[in-house]
């Protein structure tokens, strides 16, 4: 067999390049972007402020008595903390995302991630999911089992996170939404178990190790 020159070997490197480009480009810019550290400090930071505010909650009951006798000014500082907590790792999530974007696609913009992520397939796939949820902890509530309400929430987020895993096929979501599955399960028999405590079980819990586990290698085998 005759020996490629070097001008060939110039060519057959240029074709292979070429090629690899086009099919990046082409393919889902999900399945390109750096997620695991777009989202490792923004899992971290919920994961402590579910923590600090479950900690708050109960400092407040044991000096209060229990939960009804705080005083509404005090719960509506309290939750006014959390819901701009929430806003402010929404906004972060979302600039880390970009930003990680950005390095792929230097002019991408957030209505494009909209785009690319919540396409017409993924509103299919997770309204059944949603309704099922808003229903379950509305029926909770209206019959007066609130304490059902943390299983039903670590349970939904147990399903949101397996079927992201299956779009971003990353081990944490995928161990972590096994985690929030089965210890939602456990609260949900348990019932004794306290709300503040189940819910930094569940879910603080979850994300904490959703966290540490963003810095390690993948391990789990993907097809």
């Amino acid at each position: 067999m005759e020996a490629l020159s070097r001008e060939q070997v110039d060519k057959l490197a240029e074709d292979i390049a070429f090629v690899k480009k086009a099919i990046e480009k082409n393919s889902s810019i999900l399945q390109r972007i750096d997620f695991r550290s777009s989202l490792r400090l923004i899992t971290l930071l919920s994961a402590l402020s579910i923590f600090f505010f479950s900690g708050l909650f109960h400092l407040l009951i044991k000096h209060f008595g229990d939960f009804s006798s705080i005083p509404q000014s005090i719960k509506a500082i309290v939750f006014c903390g959390i819901a701009l907590v929430a806003a402010a790792l929404g906004f972060l999530k979302n600039s880390g995302i970009l930003k990680s974007m950005r390095t792929l696609e230097p002019g991408i913009t957030l209505s494009r991630l909209i785009r690319e992520y919540y396409s017409v397939r993924m509103f299919h796939h997770f309204i059944p999911l949603g309704l099922v949820f808003l229903f379950s902890c509305a029926y909770t509530i209206s019959a007066g089992n609130s304490r059902f309400l943390i299983p039903i929430l670590s349970i939904g987020a147990g399903l949101v996170y397996n079927s992201l895993d299956t779009l971003l096929r990353l081990d944490e979501f995928l161990l972590t939404s096994y985690w929030f599955i089965i210890t939602g399960c456990i609260v949900l028999v348990f019932n004794t178990i306290s709300p503040l405590l189940s819910l930094c079980l569940t879910l603080g819990c979850g994300l904490l190790i959703s966290s540490a586990m963003s810095y390690m290698p993948q391990k789990i085998a993907r097809r």
